[in-house]
């Protein structure tokens, strides 16, 4: 036990530092454990890196996997100011010259000025089929506030005094209805409030002030009749939206364009190929030797990685089909150098898409069940899927094996420090045993001169 040291009192010794540097030697073991560990640990780290790149390139692969990148389509307007659009991938290349006789509008009821107002006993105002709870001594904001809360499709406010009720979507259908047409109220109270708010005529039970709602009216390439109850009119082409802007005077005109939209798919391939590069110079530093520091990379040697490096590589430049004009990557654009750095030529991709979109677009997606081979980004993505796949891949039983291998280091740490520690137990015992051994001497020593002296002083001088 530590307690029984005496520190050298005895001997003079600094047994702490003497048992201090035997156990020293004891520890050995544990620095090279922790050593081992701590590569091991950095290998683990540059695995765990190279699995979130292959990861986010397989994401990138999805993207180039799915028909809607290569078909989508773009709409350009003449004249933003009357009407945009926008065309699903379905929607055919054409023009659509938009005429816009009437923009949709939401119905809006203005009631009489009532400054001061309050209730002046509890009712309810029913709007288009909810009820709004008025309570006696309500002011106008406390009726405004009760009919935005109601969630009925229809809001309120207070301008000057005046309560004004709009509905929240445009278009008749959503209008409030007063029974001026013969058509059923959709507009009422218990007790007559709308009447002392002005919103209905105290006689007739009509609209005291109206602003009526409107459908939007359009003529598409000389079609009229064209109507939407909101300004977005979605079922008049197929695969296109037209959203007129509300503010679009009556009789103006704008072309709609839609053309494809190789950007899209241009986009995608240069993600792929900035991934690609990103996934390769990592794998690169890894692996490689610093000339100049003389010093090699924690993956260096390691034959998965450069088998893994290989076969992404195989991938992007051999041959994807044996016939048609587009065999390989690199006939659209998609080029590798000396170095292994992937680039590409945006113009030529484009080129090879408007020239012959299908077998370039099949260069990327096409299946082998359909087409008879797999494009790259199907080729590529289903050895993703065997390298990345949690508990079998190849990264995930790689990174298993490191966590399995830290453990077993860390349970070795911990057998030798108990032996260290057993070890210290032992070297202090043992020299406070010798310590105790050697004050006790001096103690025997110390009595035996004592006697001596009073035997008396010269005898013992002679003797000693």
């Amino acid at each position: 036990m530590a307690d029984l040291s005496l520190g050298g009192l005895a001997t003079g010794m600094d047994t702490d530092s003497i048992i201090n540097q035997l156990v020293q030697l004891e520890q050995r073991p544990i620095y090279n454990y922790q050593q081992e560990i701590s590569e091991l640990e950095q290998t683990k780290g540059a695995w765990r890196d190279i699995n979130t790149r292959l990861d986010n390139l397989e994401n990138k692969l999805t993207d180039l996997k799915l028909s809607s990148t290569y078909n989508s389509r773009t709409a350009s307007s003449s004249n933003e100011d009357v009407v945009t659009a926008t065309a699903a991938n379905s929607a055919n290349e054409a023009n659509y010259d938009i005429t816009v006789n009437q923009v949709a509008t939401a119905q809006r009821l203005i009631g009489a000025r009532k400054p001061g107002f309050s209730a002046a006993e509890d009712d309810v105002i029913t709007l288009n089929g909810t009820d709004v709870n008025i309570s006696t001594g309500d002011s106008l904001s406390d009726i405004s506030a009760k009919i935005n809360d109601a969630d009925s499709g229809y809001s309120a406010s207070v301008i000057d005094d005046v309560l004004v009720i709009e509905a929240e979507k445009t278009g008749v259908e959503n209008a409030l209805l007063d029974g001026s047409d013969g058509s059923t109220p959709t507009i009422s109270d218990n007790n007559g409030i709308l009447k002392d708010l002005g919103i209905l005529d105290n006689t007739t039970g009509y609209f005291t002030d109206e602003k009526a709602a409107n459908d939007a009216k359009v003529e598409i390439n000389g079609i009229a009749g064209i109507t939407s109850s909101s300004n977005e009119i979605t079922s008049a082409v197929d695969g296109m939206t037209f959203n007129i802007n509300p503010e679009a005077a009556a009789g103006s005109t704008a072309t709609i364009s839609v053309a494809k939209d190789t950007g899209k798919a241009t986009k995608a391939v240069q993600a792929f190929v900035n991934q690609y590069n990103s996934v390769m110079d990592f794998i690169d530093n890894k692996s490689g030797y610093d000339a100049e520091t003389e010093e090699g990379g924690i993956l260096q040697g390691d034959g998965t990685v450069m088998r893994l490096q290989m076969s992404l590589r195989d991938l992007v430049t051999s041959k994807v089909k044996d016939t048609g004009d587009y065999q390989t990557l690199s006939s659209v654009g998609i080029e590798i150098d000396r170095d292994g750095v992937m680039s590409l030529d945006s113009a030529k991709l484009t080129e090879a898409l408007e020239d012959n979109p299908e077998e370039a677009t099949n260069l990327f997606q096409a299946e082998s069940d359909t087409k008879g081979y797999d494009g790259m980004a199907v080729r590529m993505d289903s050895y993703l899927d065997q390298v990345l796949q949690s508990n079998t891949g190849l990264i995930p039983r790689r990174l298993d094996f490191y966590d399995t291998r830290i453990e077993g280091l860390n349970d070795d740490i911990a057998d030798v420090q108990r032996r260290v520690d057993m070890t210290r137990e032992r070297y202090v015992q043992q020299f406070a045993a010798m310590e105790k051994a050697i004050s006790e001497m001096q103690s025997q020593q110390s009595w035996m001169m004592s006697q001596l002296q009073s035997m008396g002083g010269s005898t013992v001088t002679s003797m000693m």
